[in-house]
């Protein structure tokens, strides 16, 4: 019917008109952020750290739990190790967890050290410049 193949080419249309905005919108955008290294490094730090918390924070609540299967350690420092160590240092004083374990005690101050460190120099010979 004339009506319905009108509505159906205005709708293909339409969500075709979408479609093309959503694909230049997201290209435009993921061309922008990872164009420029620093805002790359930013977002990615960001979200590590939030990881870190979150993760954190829902292992001391697994821990609260009985029979609650737990986040393992590895896990945790590893997400330190890539770059989440600032998050999970806090996340360790704010919700009192890990704190007396050595393995967090020394080893996210040590990743944090060396993330500053990797940081700092890349800033010195100007590749995030």
């Amino acid at each position: 019917m004339i009506g319905d193949d009108i509505f159906s080419s205005a709708l293909d249309t339409v969500f075709g008109a979408i479609a093309k905005v959503l694909e230049l919108g997201i290209n435009g955008l993921a061309s922008a952020i990872f164009s420029n290294s620093v805002i790359t490094i930013i977002l990615f730090l960001i979200f590590i750290n939030g990881l870190a918390i979150l993760l954190m924070k829902k292992d001391k609540k697994y821990a609260e739990t009985p029979d609650a299967r737990r986040i393992r350690e590895s896990t945790l420092l590893l997400v330190a190790i890539v770059g989440g160590g600032v998050g999970e240092y806090y996340a360790m004083y704010k919700y009192k967890h890990k704190t007396l374990h050595k393995k967090f005690l020394y080893g996210v101050p040590i990743a944090i050290l060396v993330h500053t460190s990797m940081l700092a120099y890349l800033l010195m010979i100007g590749i995030m410049a």
